[in-house]
């Protein structure tokens, strides 16, 4: 009976150690962060950040201006934009003297857009973003200027709002007010009570408003 063995060569040996050397230098390369991962995170922060206080707080209401969120202001009127972008995310000198605290410091641009739906889009085509305010070509703003050139970060959110605010209406009668029937003193005869001297007995056209709701994408990147 002839006997059988397995030859291991140095030379496999020698080979099979480069080759784990060389995948796990692979693997090691590729599972470490980038150089400027962490500044990607900080910008991806800053956006998001930035996009929930637009969509969540407003200036103080006052007698003609409802209470709004300034996402709200913003979509109602894109002109607006400049004004509350500058003291909200950042890019007023004078902004920081009286008072405002911008989220995005200097070093920072940063552009808010929304997503068009009305446009048809095709599969694999790229979404139809629009913009509403880019503080790079913004000439008012201390990030005048500023393009994009190593890193952008983004945050993204739905809001719901009214193009036109709904009026409620008022209605014609006065049933809460009413306090029932009263002698006229003059006349003798019954009437109803102040304030309550007329109830329609016809059917009464609402002026009721529904307003025009929509939904909106919208998109904040911060860029260096």
């Amino acid at each position: 009976m002839r006997a059988r063995g397995f030859v291991f060569s140095l030379d496999a040996f020698v080979a099979f150690v480069l080759i784990m050397i060389t995948v796990n230098l692979l693997i090691f390369t590729i599972g470490t962060p980038k150089p400027y991962y962490t500044e990607l995170e900080s910008a991806h922060i800053l956006a998001h950040d930035t996009l929930q206080v637009l969509a969540t707080s407003g200036d103080i209401p006052t007698g003609t201006a409802p209470a709004q969120t300034y996402l709200e202001r913003i979509l109602r009127d894109y002109s607006l934009a400049p004004d509350i972008m500058r003291r909200v995310a950042g890019g007023n000198d004078n902004c920081a003297p009286n008072g405002c605290r911008p989220i995005i410091p200097k070093g920072y641009g940063y552009m808010l857009q929304y997503l068009n739906l009305d446009s048809v889009q095709q599969p694999g085509t790229p979404e139809d973003w629009k913009m509403i305010y880019d503080a790079g070509n913004d000439t008012g703003s201390d990030r005048y200027g500023m393009n994009y050139t190593k890193l952008q970060a983004s945050a993204t959110t739905f809001l719901s709002l009214y193009l036109f605010r709904p009026m409620p209406g008022e209605s014609p009668f006065c049933h809460a007010k009413c306090t029932g029937y009263e002698i006229d003193n003059t006349t003798g005869n019954v009437k109803y009570a102040a304030p309550c001297d007329t109830t329609p007995c016809n059917i009464t056209t609402s002026n009721f408003r529904a307003g025009n709701n929509t939904i909106r994408v919208v998109r904040l990147i911060v860029y260096t």
